[in-house]
């Protein structure tokens, strides 16, 4: 339900603190940005922060939930009766993320550190995005009728995460050590190559 009495100012506004909060929350601390610095790098009024989230906490989490949106789609359409999908899942979190490449870091900070305010904030929503029921929606026994006989469904569970979220995560200091420098345009070239290796290498056939 809208809320009333909006505040006057641009009606792009809600875009804009959502960028603004994703670019400042993936370089501090929760605790260390405020209401008011999200306001100014957005360049709009702070009582929009209250009219649209309610609070920081409400801004930070439809942050992450819409930038991971696009996974989210992907994951509700898998069929819980049918085999997983890497291929569409990889090229989902790529698409997500390549324009966004410090909020995987950001996800990884918080669940390494079960003492941070924003922890419960983030296993829930990962918990949301990857669970159907009782069932993990990439899970060992809907990932195996796509391998081959060869390789351990667990193993290779752990092999399609590695190569959706470790390139990620990577600092920017290695990638400068081997002369990498991943632009948005890099990552969705790399999500095709981590797909056609696992398409050459874990999995029995292709698809689409």
């Amino acid at each position: 339900m809208a809320k009333t009495g909006r505040p006057p100012g641009n009606s792009n506004a809600r875009q804009l603190l959502i960028d603004a909060a994703r670019t400042l929350f993936t370089a501090l601390p929760f605790k260390k940005v405020s209401t008011r610095m999200v306001a100014e790098v957005a360049g709009v009024n702070s009582a929009l922060i209250h009219y649209y989230f309610n609070d920081k906490s409400g801004l930070f989490e439809t942050m992450l939930l819409e930038t991971l949106a696009p996974v989210r789609e992907i994951l509700d359409a898998q069929d819980m009766q049918q085999a997983f999908n890497p291929e569409a899942f990889v090229r989902a979190y790529y698409r997500a993320m390549a324009p966004n490449p410090d909020v995987p870091k950001l996800i990884f900070r918080i669940m390494s550190d079960q003492t941070d305010i924003q922890h419960p904030v983030i296993r829930s929503i990962l918990e949301r995005f990857f669970t159907r029921g009782d069932s993990m929606v990439l899970d060992a026994e809907r990932l195996q009728p796509r391998l081959k006989p060869e390789y351990r469904a667990d193993f290779s569970r752990l092999t399609v995460m590695g190569l959706t979220v470790i390139p990620f995560l990577i600092p920017e200091a290695i990638l400068k050590l081997h002369n990498l420098n991943l632009s948005e345009e890099d990552f969705l070239e790399l999500a095709e190559h981590n797909i056609r290796v696992l398409q050459q290498g874990l999995l029995n056939h292709e698809t689409p």
